[in-house]
């Protein structure tokens, strides 16, 4: 069984819990009532930051390591894979985007932990308002998007026996 590289796996996996934490932090970052709620708009944005920041790092390792040769499988499931990964890409860059867009939209300025600033586009452009406003429905359209790709990845193990999910474990002896 080839494996995927350990770089790819390792980007895969910190992606993944930089989404789930994206997502149960999910709320208006900029609406703070209390301390508690502006540590969780804090985790939120951090998170989606890192979620672009590591799909941004994955692509070209993805075209520079290579991936494993897909498992042989009918041609329709094929290309449902395919076009599930190209999709779970898209939105991996896209909702962090729109959630930068709809921050714009709520704030003028952002600070994050550290003091930090984070740039903000101009709130009264076209393409930030639209883009802010779809950064919910996008966001849950990925986590459904995620949540049967991972269902997937269950269905080969469990149901079909093959290498899927084990090509990408993050530890070997856990593939065994």
């Amino acid at each position: 069984m080839k494996r995927y590289p350990a770089l790819l796996i390792a980007l895969h996996w910190l992606t993944a819990l930089a989404v789930v934490i994206a997502y149960a932090s999910s709320g208006n970052p900029a609406e703070s009532h209390d301390l508690f709620d502006a540590l969780i708009g804090q985790v939120h944005v951090i998170s989606g930051l890192a979620v672009f920041a590591l799909v941004a790092l994955r692509l070209p390792a993805r075209l520079l390591l290579g991936t494993p040769a897909a498992l042989p499988a009918p041609r329709w499931q094929a290309r449902l894979a395919r076009a599930a990964h190209i999709a779970l890409y898209a939105l991996m860059l896209l909702v962090p985007l729109a959630g930068w867009a709809a921050l714009a939209d709520e704030t003028a300025t952002f600070t994050l932990a550290g003091g930090i600033a984070l740039p903000l586009p101009d709130a009264h452009a076209s393409w930030v308002e639209w883009l802010g406003e779809t950064h919910e429905t996008l966001g849950n359209a990925f986590i459904w998007l995620a949540g049967l790709h991972a269902l997937a990845a269950l269905v080969h193990h469990n149901l079909l026996r093959d290498a899927t999910l084990l090509r990408m474990l993050p530890l070997k002896a856990l593939a065994r």
